[in-house]
């Protein structure tokens, strides 16, 4: 296969694969890939401020979704740029979510799997180390959270949990319509209730409340 048909099978978009290699008996594959001509966006990873200053380039190694029965590799050229906010930092790169050592895709499908599955399982099947899966596993929902579109809070239940005799009592909000816990607060008084409305919630969403 050719590098640009490699590129489409990848389907890392702004990037493109230049060599590759394959290790038929070990059934490893290996792709190489850099930055596609028109891709000049650079991000800062620390402010997600855009960057024209490249303080220099490097190599990162991460594991992808394997290719039919070959275990996948991808290595990826990245910049550290000079951020006049953060100063010398690692560019932001939409397929690495993490420091760890594999690519979204990889976290992706190995997070969820684990909502139908312990972690243990799920590291054995991924062949990862259990420490490894169940640190995915919480990365999973944590980047699942910030994504998704959040339903708009028009009917709000508030209860308490008694927690024992130091906390005591936590008070619970939850969007009605939709079954899901919204926030949470130490005490069960009056002020901590006061506490969402003055500091979670915007105008705008206090508005939207019809029934508590």
């Amino acid at each position: 296969m050719r590098d640009t048909e490699w590129t489409k099978l990848l389907d890392w978009p702004g990037y493109r694969v230049w060599p590759q290699e394959i290790d038929e008996q070990g059934k490893r594959l290996k792709l190489w890939v850099r930055r596609k001509r028109g891709n000049k966006k650079i991000i800062c990873s620390g402010c997600g401020q855009r960057v024209d200053q490249i303080h220099e380039m490097c190599e990162r190694e991460v594991r992808d979704l394997p290719v039919f029965q070959f275990r996948t590799t991808v290595v990826i050229e990245l910049y550290r740029v000079r951020c006049p906010q953060c100063g010398p930092k690692i560019e932001r790169v939409d397929q690495l979510p993490s420091k760890a050592p594999f690519s979204k895709r990889f976290e992706d499908a190995a997070g969820l799997a684990c909502e139908g599955g312990s972690a243990r399982q799920v590291s054995r099947a991924f062949r990862l180390s259990e420490s490894t899966g169940r640190a995915i596993d919480l990365r999973y929902p944590g980047r699942w959270a910030v994504a998704r579109k959040k339903p708009a809070l028009r009917q709000m239940g508030v209860d308490e949990i008694h927690l024992g005799k130091k906390q005591k009592f936590l008070t619970v909000v939850s969007n009605l319509e939709t079954g899901e816990p919204l926030w949470f607060g130490s005490d069960r008084k009056k002020e901590t209730l006061d506490t969402l409305f003055t500091e979670e919630l915007s105008r705008r969403q206090r508005q939207r409340i019809e029934a508590a």
